[in-house]
């Protein structure tokens, strides 16, 4: 009896002991969980037990029961473990075998006047429920036949989950520290076959001491207690200062069958010696986060298994492209985090009046290959339909794409015709494009009408400053000339090859046949980025020309100044952007039969400005007053820098160049008109700019024959 005894004893020592040394520090009475106590049972007159809280999860050969007992001494003296026991029962009858976690094995008493908590853990058949179990408090008593006196047992009340209730914080002990875990924002996306939660969990140390994370894993828990582990983003080895806050993003995917109702997060950990899970907190989550915002202008957030993106509709327009119109959507996409995160591989679809479907192909515009903490991506998403169908409503819906047949929805962007007026730039204002590695800022210049016997055209100048730290390259770009009452002109852009140096300008002509007579107060210039759907890039710099425009993102409109009409009467300071020219000591002189037409010119250029030479003319015509003589000569703007490193003076052929050059000579064969000489008085010598054919007079200036002019 004695040895029986004593084995008693020393198992009751073995289990009801801590680790934090020989006495048991102080607690508070409160469950870990944060609910009440499920029930007290008192030793003695000073002293009592306190069942704080119990948690069934799954094992591979059943259940396991774990639970903490809150140890109360209110007498002057300690209170000796070593007569006391528990012992778990089930209402069906079965009595299992409790032992101490292998922390709680060193302390033997309760110090006078404090508290202590003590924690065990069984395993349990694999139908028992947590509702069905009953913890026993015993003292050994050598008067009682079986030496044992039950002081009271608690039971598990029908409605105890040990669950922390939605809307509180769950903490848990994390070696000498306490984490607090909160839900910052629950979003559950679904599939065909999954519902996809995303949980962004934040870990906040309530403790003294700094704490690293444990290799813990993170689980929706159903109603029915089953288990769905979570993917766990940056939580290995997460390092947590005293009073500091860390985000851990969590996802998954959980049967449709399963529901999406009452639903728990659980965070377990498996236990280094008895290689089995145990529960560090449990809570209910909250209500599914309904997005913010989704409507033009208003940022709205969601998550995947990388973390939390926040998303903003810049707006969704409708535009002409040929015999279709472009559906096309500016979305930025932004990280608010403290860590990089990647671009999701995404596809999209626009739903017209919640009925019609429409495939978007997505496009990103900017130079980036992920999205680092405070910065951003734009997307672009265009897909086509018929010019004359008409709706009321669009909306963007954008998935993700798991696998090759598999996509997740992940938000749904609204925009309503009002919603759908374009940018636009007014006159002498300037446009930014923000995009990494395509910093720019846009304007109209100038425009300028060329007059030709088959028609004219008009050309806008839009100057393109490089807002970059290097050398870049020009967006491609598709244009239209937008009338006021809709009808649209297709226009052609200059094709500009090499790289803009920073803080440089590219010149382009965009230009287009426009009806004669067109106000052009009442025209505005509406420019995109121009890609193609084959590669869903945008396209820019040189070469771009030989791949095919599908379509066209990132719309702008601008407001076109008045076109400065006015004609020299002097052939100086005449502007060919980016050249100056200016013509002195202009003289004819006849010799027998040739005419000779001589001048000096300075021709200036304007520096890091690009152009797009191909096409552009300066065009000399010589008229006499009478009629008496005419020619014209033709100078390719192309062909004016410098070449073989000769300056204009060292030139000797009869071509234009930069530069200055003295008595620069036209000479004509003309037989008759040496007797025409007295009848010779004064000519005009006119400068046209002929571009695409077609031609402007920039200055026209009245000289005598056979004088020099200023």
């Amino acid at each position: 009896m004695r040895n029986k005894m004593a084995a008693r004893a020393t198992a009751l020592a073995l289990i009801l002991t801590l680790s934090t040394g020989g006495v048991l520090a102080a607690t508070p009475a409160a469950a870990a969980s944060g609910q009440p106590a499920l029930g007290s049972v008192a030793a003695g007159a000073s002293g009592s037990f306190e069942l704080q809280n119990i948690q069934l999860l799954p094992d591979q050969d059943g259940n396991i029961v774990t639970f903490t007992v809150g140890v109360y001494n209110k007498s002057a003296a300690d209170l000796s473990l070593v007569d006391y026991w528990v012992r778990l029962k089930s209402k069906t009858g079965h009595t299992y075998t409790v032992r101490l976690m292998p922390l709680d094995k060193e302390v033997k008493k309760i110090g006078a006047n404090s508290s202590g908590q003590v924690s065990y853990y069984a395993k349990v058949g694999s139908g028992e429920k947590l509702q069905d179990l009953q913890v026993q408090f015993i003292k050994w008593d050598f008067s009682q036949p079986n030496s044992e006196r039950i002081l009271g047992q608690v039971s598990v009340p029908a409605s105890y989950t040990g669950v922390t209730p939605t809307g509180q914080n769950a903490d848990f002990q994390v070696g000498s520290s306490e984490l607090r875990a909160s839900t910052e924002k629950f979003t559950n996306g679904k599939n065909e076959k999954y519902y996809l939660p995303a949980i962004s969990l934040q870990l906040e140390n309530i403790g003294a001491a700094a704490v690293t994370l444990p290799e813990v894993k993170f689980s929706v828990r159903t109603p029915e207690g089953l288990l769905y582990p979570l993917d766990a983003k940056n939580a290995k080895d997460l390092k947590i200062s005293p009073k500091e806050t860390k985000t851990v993003q969590l996802s998954g995917a959980i049967p449709l069958k399963a529901g999406e109702k009452g639903w728990e997060l659980v965070i377990t950990r498996i236990h280094p010696e008895l290689k089995f899970n145990t529960l560090l907190a449990a809570y209910q989550l909250p209500a599914v986060s309904k997005p913010a915002g989704g409507e033009a202008g208003k940022e709205t957030q969601f998550m995947n298994k990388s973390g939390l993106y926040t998303a903003k509709l810049g707006g969704i327009y409708r535009l002409p492209w040929e015999d279709q119109d472009i559906l096309t959507a500016n979305v930025t996409l932004s990280n608010k985090g403290e860590e990089s995160l990647p671009i999701p591989d995404m596809t999209a679809y626009f739903l017209l009046d919640n009925a019609v479907k429409v495939e978007a192909k997505l496009v990103r515009t900017g130079k980036v290959i992920g999205i680092d903490p405070g910065s951003s991506l734009s997307v672009e998403a265009l897909g086509k339909i018929p010019y004359t169908y008409a709706f009321k409503e669009v909306k963007l819906v954008i998935q993700e794409k798991e696998s090759d047949t598999q996509v997740n929805d992940l938000l749904e962007l609204t925009a309503k015709p009002d919603l759908q007026q374009l940018p636009f730039v007014g006159l002498g204002a300037k446009y930014a494009r923000e995009e990494i590695g395509r910093k720019a800022q846009y304007t109209v210049a100038e425009i300028n009408s060329y007059e030709g016997l088959s028609g004219s055209i008009v050309s806008a100048e839009l100057e393109i400053e490089n807002a970059e730290k290097r050398f870049a390259p020009v967006t491609g770009l598709v244009a239209h000339f937008q009338m006021k009452d809709g009808t649209v002109f297709p226009a052609s852009v200059s094709d500009i090859k090499k790289t803009v140096a920073p803080g440089g300008k590219a010149r382009l002509n965009v230009w287009a046949a426009l009806p004669k007579g067109t106000d052009m107060e009442n025209v505005r210039l509406l420019i995109g980025d121009s890609v193609t759907l084959e590669t869903g890039e945008g396209k820019q710099g040189e070469g771009q020309q030989t791949v095919k425009t599908d379509a066209y993102v990132r719309p702008v409109t601008f407001a076109l100044p008045k076109e400065k009409k006015d004609v020299k009467d002097k052939l100086k300071d005449i502007t060919l952007f980016p050249y100056t020219v200016s013509m002195s000591r202009i003289n004819t002189s006849i010799n027998n039969d040739v005419l000779t037409l001589k001048f000096d010119y300075d021709i200036r250029k304007q520096l890091l400005t690009e152009t797009a030479p191909e096409g552009h003319k300066l065009v000399l015509v010589f008229e006499d007053y009478k009629g008496n003589k005419s020619f014209e000569k033709a100078y390719e703007l192309k062909n004016w820098e410098p070449r073989d490193g000769k300056s204009a003076e060292q030139v000797t052929d009869n071509e234009l160049r930069i530069g200055k050059k003295e008595n620069f000579t036209i000479q004509l064969q003309d037989a008759d008109l040496i007797f025409k000489q007295r009848f010779l008085d004064k000519y005009h010598l006119s400068v046209y700019h002929e571009f695409q054919g077609q031609r402007k007079l920039l200055a026209k200036q009245s000289i005598d024959w056979f004088t020099y002019s200023d």
